[in-house]
Order: structure tokens, then C-alpha cells, then sequence
């Protein structure tokens, strides 16, 4: 199954790992959501992972301050493809394919800035 690494863009030290599923996934503050990133600036919910047919994925945004999927803000609704890079405050989150290497975020610093 494909995975959601998640990366503080401070320090780019990987700090979880998501196996997707076939259940949706929350993405926000709220305790209620099944990552919670902990930054004032992120919504309560601030993104939801959908499933699509075949094992494909989508990101839908839900939140106040906005989602980006590799620079482009993401309006409503956008299919997620190996390796695109979602930026939430100060967060990166990498979607992988399944069995894929823990990335080298160094040059994501110089790219976001």
C-alpha cells in the first residue's frame, strides 16, 4: 500500500509513517483527526487523503489557511500521483508508493522559502 511520510519542515527529521488504506485519513489539530499536527495555524481539519478506485488517492482540502501540493495551492479537490510533496504549515508531507526510500528533503528548505 502507498504511505504518507510525514516531515517537520524545521528540522526535515521524518517523524511519522501512514500506510494508506481503504478508509479516508484526517489531517488537522483536532484530536478527533488521525494525524494531528500540532501548530496553531493548521485547521482543526485541515485536509482529508480519499480513497479512489485502484488504489489511487486524492487530497481534499477542508481547511482555513490553505493546502499546497507541490507549490500549487489546492482548490477543492486534487488527485495525488508518487512523490508530490504537501505542504501544510510547517509541515512536508511526501506521498510514496509502496516499498519507496525515506527522502532527502535539503533542497525542499531553498524551494518553500
Amino acid at each position: 500500500m502507498p504511505r504518507l511520510d510525514f516531515y517537520n519542515y524545521d528540522d526535515l527529521t521524518l517523524f511519522v509513517r501512514i500506510k494508506l488504506t481503504d478508509r479516508s485519513l484526517l489531517i488537522g489539530r483536532s484530536s478527533d483527526c488521525h494525524v494531528q499536527l500540532p501548530n496553531e495555524k493548521v485547521s482543526r481539519i485541515h485536509a482529508t487523503i480519499l480513497v479512489m478506485p485502484e488504489e489511487r488517492y486524492s487530497l481534499k482540502d477542508c481547511s482555513a489557511n490553505g493546502t499546497r501540493v507541490n507549490g500549487a495551492i489546492v482548490e477543492g479537490e486534487t488527485e495525488l500521483n508518487p512523490g508530490d510533496r504537501i505542504y501544510i504549515e510547517n509541515y512536508i508531507i511526501i506521498y510514496q508508493p509502496k516499498d519507496a526510500p525515506v527522502e532527502d528533503l535539503t533542497e525542499d528548505r531553498t524551494l518553500r522559502g
